[in-house]
Parts: C-alpha cells; structure tokens; sequence
C-alpha cells in the first residue's frame, strides 16, 4: 500500500490542505504544535472507517467551531495495481466518491454506500495488521505492536528462513477451511458458538419438557391414589358413625332416669337451703338481742370512768395555766434585751465600717498619687524622639556595606598593583600632591584603579594607567558606594555603627518605656484607674455623711482595732441575749403548748360525757322497743324448731344422694358428653372427607390422563432426538477444535523459524546506531524482550524513556526493510525522537534514509533540526 496524495477541509484546525507523497524515499512533513500534522493521520483513519452519514465523536469533533461547513477528507492511494481516489464528506451533504484510476477498474466511479463497501472490500486486500503496526504516534506510547498477524511480514520471513511459501500457503489454506468448520461450532475465542449452545439449549428443554411430563403422570397418580385412600377412610368413618350413634341412644336413655332424681335432689335442697335461711334469722335475732344487752351494759360503765376523767381534769389544770402566764412574762423581757443588743451591735458595726471606709480613701488616695507620677514620668519617655532603625534595617545597612566593600575589593583584586621597595634608607614619595614615607625593606604597595602619579622629588615622576575593562569593576565599586551612602542619608546615620547605636538607644527607650508600664500595671494590680477614681470619691462623700449623722453620745473608736473589739463585744451580748430569748421563747411555748394540751383533753372529756349519756338513752330505748316487739323467751323458742326442720330436710337430700351413687350418675353423664363430641366429630370428619372425594373426582377428570400420557411419550421421543442431534454436534466440533489445535501447532513451530530473520534485521539496523556490540532477544510473538548493554541483559521495560522510543522506532524500520516492497505500507512517526541526543539523532537518521530506500517513510515533526540530517529527505511546510 502506498499514499500518494492527502486532502483535508474542515477537518479540526486544518481549513484546507492537500500534501503529495513520492513512492518511496523519506518525506518530512514540519509545522507548529497543532497545525494539524497528527489530524492527518486520524483523517485517513475516519476516511476509511466510517461512512458519510456516521455522526461518532471523530466527526463531530472534527467539525470548526461555530462554523456550519461540511468535514471532507479525500486520499489517492494504491493497494498492489489498483490506484484509487476516496472522497468522503460528512455532516453536510454527506457524500462517498471512489475513482479507480489503475487495474482492472479504472476509469470506474462509484457513489454513495457502494463506493465506501468497495473502498473496503480494496482496504481488506491490503495488510491491515502492518499497516497499524508501523505506526509510531504521539498517543500509542512506547509499547510494541503486534507483528505476528502481519501476512506480509509472515512471507517475509519465511523467505529468510528458506521455507518455501506454497507449503505455509498450503497449510494456512488447511487452517482456514478447519477453521471454517470450528467457526460453525466455535466462536472467534474458541467458546461453543450460538448454533452448539442452542443445541445444548434444545436438549436442556427437551429434558425439561420431558421431565415435567413425568411430573404430570406422576401427579395424577398420586392422586388416584389419594382417592382411593380417601375412599377407604370414607367408608372406615361411616362404620364407627353408626356405632357411636347407637351408643350415644344408650346413654341418652339411663341419662334421663339420673335426671329426674337429680330434680328431686335440688328440689330438697331448695328446701333446705330455705330452712338454714330461717334458722339464721332465728339465731340472728337471738344475737341482735344478746348484742343489745351487752352493749346497754358496756355504756353504762364508760359514762361512769367519763365523770371520773372529767373531774380529775379540772383539778390539774389550775396550776398549768399559772405556769404559762409567768413563761410569757419572762419572754417579753428577754425579747426587749435582744433589742436593744441588736442595736448597740450594729452601732458598733457602723463604727468599724466607717473607719475601714477612712483607711480604704487613704490608701486609694496614696495609689492614685504614685499612678500620676509614672504617668508623668512615661509621657515623657514617650516624648523623646525614637530613632526608625530596627533589625531588618540593620541587616539591609549590613548587606549594602559588604556589598560595597565587596565591590571594592574586586576592584583592587583585579587591578594592577604598584609596588615600591625602598632600599637602605627610607626615601619620600610624592602621590597624586600627598607626601608619603617609604621604610626600608617595607613594601609600599596600592592598587591602580585610576591613574597613579608617583613622583621620587628630584628624581622621578612616574604616572601609572589602569588597564582597559576597569572601568566596568570601577562603575560597580561606585554604584555599591553610592547605594550604601544613600541607604545611610535614608535612615538619617552616618555609619553602620552610628546605626546600631541609635537602634541600642531605642532598644533601651522602649525598656524604660515598658518597666514604666510594668510599674503602672503592677500598682493597678488588675484594677481599672476609672474606677479606683469612682471609689476614691464614694468613700469621701460617705465619710463625710456618716459623720454629719452619728450622734456623740458614744465616743468613737480610736482605731479599727478598738472598733473590731466594740464589734466583738456587742456580738457577744447579743448572741446572749439571742440565746436567753430562744430558751424564754421554748419555755413559753411549752407552757402554752401544755395549757392548750389541758384545755383539749378537758373538752373532749366534756364532750365524750355528753355523747355517751346520748348513747346510753338510745341504748335503753333500742332495748326496751326490741323486747316489747318479741319477747326473750319467744327468740329461743324459734331458734329450736327451725334446727328441727332443717335436719329432716337433710336426711331426704341423703337419700337423694346415696340413689344417685347406686345409678353411677357422674360416670354416665361424663360418658354420654363424650359420645356426643365423639359423634359430632365423627360427622364432621365424614363431611369433610366426603367434600375432598368430591373435589378429587373433578380435578382428575380434568387433569386428562390420556392426553398428558400422550404429550409425555412425545417429550420422551423429543428428548431422544435432541440428545442424538448434541451428541453428534459434540462430536464434530470437538475433531475440529483438535485439528485446528493440531495445526496451530505446527504453524507455531514453524513461526519459532521467523525469530532469527527478524532478529538480525533489527540488530543490523541497530548496530548503525549503537554500535557493533548490539544485541536483542526476540520472543516468539516478535517483541523485543532484552537488549544488551554492556555486557549484561536488561528487560526492556527497565530501558530509559529515549531507549525505548529509538528501539520501537528501529523495530518498525526493521519490519519495513523485510517486507518486500510490494506488500508494504507507509512507516508513519509522528513527533518522534524527542528524548534522543545529537548523536543517535544522526544514527537514526540513517537507519531511516536506509528504510526510505525500499518504502514510504513519512515523518510529522514540529521540530525539524531533529532531522536535519535527512539531506535526501522531501521537506514539506504546513
């Protein structure tokens, strides 16, 4: 395959552009980044790709920006004798044109579909494989591409090897017509295909068709089954029916007969329960009458103990009522000495008060006269002028000084130096109008960086020039100088030193300043100045008013300590006096509490009198109504005759019970409960089992036995053949897949041959650039796994980044050189070599030159230096 010409228009930044490509040799194709050198390489990609109406991201985001313009993409390129022309236009008007120019085709023309069908039928005779894998482009990294599948590449090789081409031609003819009965059976990756699955399909249906018609047949006879269990249980249930039927009659008949002496027992003891009424009433009347007696009896005594009580209570409380008067009399006292107690201790506390208020003014007065001082004394340090110097300023001066001196230095260091020895006796020199002494054998020396006039009076006058270029060194010593002296007059200092002075002086400023705020702080003490001032002014103004209004009846302290005594003292009579009224106050109220006590039990007394002199008239009365009503000897009459009825109607319930016992009525009655819950059961059961016959009757009648034997004999000879038809597939593509493994085989070992053809044409191709001692190791799929560098092997992924791209390069080259000519494709590198120096620059440009002689290289650089030594290569500016 070779590219003869490619047009773009519209294609991302590419407006409109169409490059020509010789037939062989090397062209070198140059432009700025982005200028649309790799948007060619994807443009042919999409031409043969995609057709015209395809709208996938390649093509839309070819498309300008903003710009309603068709994409067109057309190419002149020829594939063994066909040379073709391939125009494709999208998203506007798409369109598909290919003009057959040479073969057997020429001067046809096709459109639309047929064109892009035809383009690709052309496109599949070409070796797709060699042609990816001769590319090296800015986005595939630096992997190495499948070689292997490369049919030319194949031929090639074989050639070097010696094999003789229509032995592997006879061989690929085999693969492929093996392959071709795999790929009905096999998919590409060698899994069952969709044709052996759906066998495999089929036969898992047919086994479960099969499988639910057995379940079917076994469904209905499990439940013909059921039927006739339930048949039988039907018929088991009937008899035991009748027998508990006929047993229940039995029951029901002696049940009857236990009844009616039943009825006769509850009627005696209805009557019973009515004379053990009677005899209660009887025997309570009785006991009302007793109780009544006893009662009258009891309330007679109390009222007696009541007088007594009552008369005993109004002998103690004379005496009681004494006593709480003089309890209250003493607390009336001690209360009026607490008084006054209380008003001599809070006397004395005003005192002390009011001579704390006299020291706290002092001291307050004394605190604010020492803060004025240290306020005057920091306004004025505050007042002194502080100089702008600080350490950043320090170490600025600091710099520019050694930069100055520096600067000199350098300029004496690199100037000549005059030299002058005196010899025997000191002699006088005279320099630029000064007079120096010259000691003896004391060099006298300095440096020429301007003209020097020495002059030996009488004698000589020597004048010395500086040597040219000292005026740069000059200009630089004085710059530093001026910067330095400037840097000086800014911070107002005639020198470093005089600099460091003023910032010690400031330094100390602001110690003075601080101890001077440490002072005030330490006097404040954490408290505000305003409010020590608020406080000041309070305590006089209280001063002033306690004394207008103290009376001087009582002498006032000399002091705070005589007046904490007073404070002592008048709290200690008053907490006597506090404490004499607590024990007066206790004793009045107990007194109180004791007369209150006397009174209460007096009253009560009094009124328990009066209320049991009530109860005992009702009490006579009650009695006396009671015995008029049924007199006592009547109630004890009564009682005797209903204890006589009671026991006769005993005796009848006796006898009721011992007959009752003689029927075994409990046993009887129990038994006929539990026939009947036997037969209701029973009843039931049948019911039920009679319903589930029924319902069984109807679902087998619609289960349809001989039509589900039907389907099941069809779904076993369904199974049979699907099981037949699998075997058989099974069969077939297990042969074939052995058979093609087989020769896989062999054609691998055959490949093992290609090694060493392609392994000596990289490392002669690569000896060009590396030298003599070049060596690789080359896998069976043609990838380069080592190279030997200096004596020892290294894997290719430990190669450097530069390495690993000129080893890619030369493998496409290699690959390129091998190929015959007829069968190869274009060698594309897109900005390629970037990490390769000066050297293997020119090397690899003549391993390119020599892979240009036999094909098309084409190279997209935006550097074209890289390849300068490409002389023979056709250049070409976008």
């Amino acid at each position: 395959m070779k590219l003869h010409r490619l047009k773009l228009e519209n294609f991302r930044g590419v407006t409109a552009r169409e490059i020509e490509f010789p037939d062989a040799g090397v062209v070198v194709v140059t432009g700025r980044n982005e200028i649309g050198k790799t948007s060619m390489i994807d443009a042919l990609d999409a031409l043969i790709a995609l057709p015209d109406s395809s709208r996938k991201r390649t093509i839309l985001d070819a498309k300008p920006a903003g710009r309603d313009v068709p994409v067109l993409v057309e190419a002149e390129f020829s594939i063994g004798p066909t040379r073709v022309v391939y125009t494709k236009q999208w998203l506007k008007r798409p369109t598909t044109t290919l003009r057959h120019v040479t073969g057997t085709s020429a001067g046809r023309t096709v459109t639309g579909r047929e064109a892009h069908d035809a383009a690709e039928q052309l496109w599949a005779t070409a070796d797709t494989t060699l042609w990816q894998a001769l590319r090296y482009l800015q986005a595939s990294g630096l992997d190495q591409n499948a070689l292997t599948d490369s049919a030319a590449l194949r031929r090639a090789l074989e050639s070097r090897a010696g094999e003789a081409q229509g032995d592997d031609r006879e061989v690929t003819t085999l693969l492929e017509r093996v392959g071709a009965e795999c790929d009905r059976y096999w998919t590409s990756t060698r899994k069952k295909n969709a044709k052996f699955v759906q066998a495999e399909t089929d036969c898992r249906e047919a086994e479960t068709a099969a499988a639910a018609a057995t379940e079917e047949l076994r469904g209905i006879a499990g439940v013909e089954d059921e039927l006739a269990e339930l048949t039988e249980e039907i018929t088991d249930s009937g008899r035991k029916l009748t027998a508990a039927r006929a047993e229940r009659e039995e029951l029901d008949r002696a049940a009857e007969q236990i009844e009616a002496v039943q009825r006769q027992q509850q009627e005696a003891q209805r009557r019973r329960d009515a004379a053990q009424g009677e005899l209660d009433r009887a025997r309570e009347r009785a006991t009302r009458r007793t109780e009544l007696v006893t009662a009258l009896a009891a309330d007679e005594e109390r009222s007696a103990a009541l007088a007594g009580d009552l008369s005993a209570c109004e002998e103690d409380l004379a005496p009681v009522r004494e006593h709480a008067d003089e309890t209250e009399q003493r607390r009336t006292a001690a209360q009026a000495a607490v008084q006054e107690a209380r008003a001599a201790h809070r006397s004395a506390r005003e005192d002390q008060k009011h001579l704390d208020d006299v020291e706290r003014h002092r001291r307050a007065r004394t605190l604010l006269d020492s803060l004025e001082t240290v306020r005057a004394r920091l306004a004025e340090l505050r007042s002194r002028p502080a100089a702008e110097i600080d350490e950043d300023v320090l170490d600025e001066l600091d710099r520019a000084q050694r930069t100055a001196e520096r600067a000199e230095a350098e300029l004496a260091a690199g100037s000549a130096r005059v030299e002058l020895t005196a010899l025997g006796h000191a002699r006088s020199i005279e320099r630029c109008g000064a007079t120096e002494e010259v000691r003896p054998e004391e060099p006298w020396s300095v440096p020429v960086t301007d003209e020097v006039e020495i002059e030996i009076p009488g004698e000589w006058r020597v004048r010395i020039s500086p040597e040219q270029g000292i005026e740069t060194r000059r200009d630089a010593a004085q710059r530093a100088a001026e910067a330095f002296a400037a840097l000086l007059a800014r911070h107002g200092v005639e020198s470093v030193a005089g600099a460091r002075a003023a910032w010690r002086d400031a330094q100390e400023l602001a110690r003075q300043v601080r101890e001077a705020e440490a002072d005030r702080d330490r006097l404040l003490d954490g408290e505000d100045e305003s409010r020590l001032r608020d406080e000041r002014d309070r305590l006089a103004a209280a001063i002033e008013q306690y004394g207008e209004r103290r009376s001087g009846e009582v002498p006032l302290p000399a002091s705070s300590g005589a007046a904490q005594e007073t404070v002592e003292a008048a709290e200690t009579a008053l907490t006597e006096a506090e404490d004499a009224a607590r024990r007066t106050e206790a004793a009045a109220q107990a007194a109180r509490a004791n007369l209150e006590k006397a009174q209460t039990r007096l009253h009560s007394l009094q009124g328990a009198a009066l209320e049991q002199e009530r109860a005992l008239t009702a009490a006579r009365a009650r009695l006396e109504e009671a015995r008029h009503e049924v007199p006592d000897e009547d109630l004890d009459h009564a009682v005797t005759h209903a204890g006589e009825a009671l026991a006769a109607v005993q005796e009848e319930i006796d006898a009721h019970e011992a007959h009752l016992t003689g029927l075994d009525a409990a046993r009887v009655l129990a038994d006929r409960e539990l026939v009947a819950d036997q037969v209701a059961g029973l009843e039931r059961l049948l019911a039920d089992r009679q319903g589930r016959r029924s319902s069984l009757l109807g679902k087998l009648e619609g289960m349809g036995r001989d039509r589900v034997q039907l389907e099941h004999d069809q779904a076993e000879t369904r199974l049979e053949a699907a099981r037949r038809h699998l075997a058989g597939i099974e069969r077939r593509a297990e042969a074939a897949l052995l058979l093609e493994r087989t020769l896989l085989a062999h054609r691998e070992r055959a490949h093992a041959q290609y090694v060493q053809p392609f392994r000596s044409a990289v490392e002669q191709l690569g000896r060009a650039v590396y030298g003599q001692e070049f060596e690789v190791l080359v896998s069976g799929t043609l990838e380069v796994e080592q190279r030997k560098l200096d004596g020892d092997w290294l894997p290719f992924s430990a190669l450097s980044t530069g390495a690993k791209e000129q080893l890619v390069i030369l493998i496409r080259l290699a690959t390129a050189l091998l190929v015959d000519p007829e069968d190869g494709v274009p060698v594309l590198l897109d900005d390629a070599l970037g990490h390769s120096d000066p050297q293997r620059l020119r090397r690899l440009a003549s391993a390119i030159a020599t892979a240009g002689e036999r094909t098309q290289v084409i190279v997209l650089t935006s550097n074209p230096e890289r390849f300068a030594n490409l002389r023979d290569a056709r250049r070409i500016e976008m």
